[in-house]
């Protein structure tokens, strides 16, 4: 029978001095397991005191001993003696195979504890005019992400396993499709579980690319969600709408944006639609978002994929810039950006699926001869290069040579629809210069 949370004992202090207990006899337990539990997780004050002086010293690199933990504590531990406390935190001690299931124990505890009190903070401030409701329901979504992120253990696995486990999903390794063969074979795809991060200068086509390939990838069959912060999502349906007719001769997406067609036109715009309509594409176009509501909307839109029976294979967020930072590292832009790509890479194994995260890059390109970008032009690379597991660039030369009025005009036709995407990071992979073939003015990217 299931009882309710409330019928729980949640301060499970019996339990709290098992793990302890058991932590200290087992040798080489503390060693091994310690740092896989948190403080917090201990209801019991002077058990959560007795864990971090033990934390600590094992931090500084002192072994834990009988006198050096005992030394630790007050003399005086809650009206018993240290040496009679620490006597009775051992004699709770279980077999070192049981140690994983009282941890599990006590953290289910801490997570009912945390969740009650987040509920009585909520209705406590819900009550409060004072109280924005949307910023409120910000925080608590980033309070119960923290409690979430501690829901499963690490993954600890023999390299046979892991080997076992190449084989038996084999097929299973390969990503979504980019709508682009190139793209596919150097980079297999847009892989479950990975973070990608895909920059450029404005006017390089990064609009451009992220509809024409999201259209595909969602044509396919699997699921694409968009935050857009940037365009809105009629914007971004008049691109695809452009790039779906498949053709230089239909209307560009600005005319289908503006209105701006022929009857023949409109009858192809509406072909398209009926089409495109049904497309497993999900568009957030809030112009400001926090990356705690970013969470939230995604988790929302793979258990919309979900029951449809269609996977989650795609979260693009466009751009990193736009998104609105924590108050942690407010004004901080590095900080920023680390916390922002981290969480990214958090999200992607989370959600088990790739993120897309289109970035600005810096000036520092337009001051160069040569325009191809390179990693120092990614700004607050070093955070970002850390996090994603692929990183590329696209470069249109034909945007610069139209701004030259030297530049020879055979060789503006020459390159008017080349547009590289330059991969300077690929962990599982090479790094490459693809050409490819485009049409900005139709939001069109296609395999040269």
């Amino acid at each position: 029978m299931n009882l309710p949370a409330s019928k729980i004992v949640l301060a499970e202090v019996d339990s709290e001095i098992t793990l302890l207990g058991s932590l200290f006899m087992a040798q080489g337990a503390f060693e091994q397991i310690g740092g896989s539990i948190r403080p917090e997780w201990f209801s019991d004050g002077m058990l959560r005191y007795m864990f971090e002086c033990c934390r600590r010293m094992q931090d500084e690199g002192l072994k834990l001993t009988p006198q050096s933990v005992i030394s630790s504590l007050p003399a005086d531990c809650g009206g018993i003696e240290r040496n009679d406390f620490y006597a009775r935190v051992c004699g709770a001690a279980l077999p070192v195979n049981t140690i994983p299931g009282i941890v599990s124990i006590v953290k289910d505890r801490w997570a009912r504890r945390e969740l009650l009190d987040q509920a009585d903070e909520i209705r406590a401030r819900a009550d409060m005019f004072n109280e924005n409701p949307y910023d409120l329901a910000s925080e608590v979504i980033v309070t119960l992400d923290g409690i979430n992120a501690d829901r499963s253990g690490s993954s600890v696995k023999s390299l046979d396993t892991a080997m076992q486990n190449v084989r038996d999903q084999k097929a299973t390794r390969r990503g979504a499709s980019t709508g682009l063969h190139a793209l596919d074979v150097k980079l297999n795809g847009y892989v479950p579980g990975q973070l990608y991060v895909i920059a450029g200068r404005p006017g390089m086509g990064k609009s451009a690319f992220m509809c024409s390939s999201l259209r595909r990838t969602a044509q396919s069959g699997k699921g694409v969600a968009i935050f857009s912060l940037e365009m809105t999502g009629e914007e971004i349906a008049c691109r695809c709408l452009s790039d779906g007719l498949d053709s230089v001769t239909a209307p560009p997406f600005g005319s289908i944006l503006r209105g701006l067609l022929s009857e023949s036109q409109k009858a192809d715009v509406a072909i398209a639609q009926d089409s495109l309509g049904s497309l497993p594409m999900i568009i957030i176009d809030d112009a400001r978002q926090t990356w705690s509501e970013i969470v939230a909307k995604a988790r929302q839109a793979k258990a919309t994929f979900q029951a449809q029976g269609i996977p989650l294979s795609v979260v693009c967020i466009d751009h990193m810039g736009l998104v609105t930072p924590s108050d942690r590292y407010r004004g901080n832009k590095v900080a920023e950006a680390g916390e922002i790509s981290g969480q990214a890479r958090a999200l992607a194994k989370e959600l088990d699926c790739c993120v897309v995260l289109l970035c600005q890059l810096s000036r520092e390109v337009e001051k160069r001869d040569d325009k191809r970008p390179v990693m120092s032009d990614l700004r607050w690379s070093g955070e970002i290069e850390q996090d994603a597991h692929v990183i590329g660039f696209l470069y249109r030369e034909a945007y610069y040579l139209a701004q030259d009025a030297n530049a020879d005009p055979y060789k503006i036709s020459e390159v008017r629809n080349q547009l590289e995407f330059l991969i300077r990071k690929n962990r599982n992979g090479e790094t490459a210069d693809v050409r490819l073939w485009c049409s900005i003015g139709h939001s069109m990217i296609r395999d040269e």
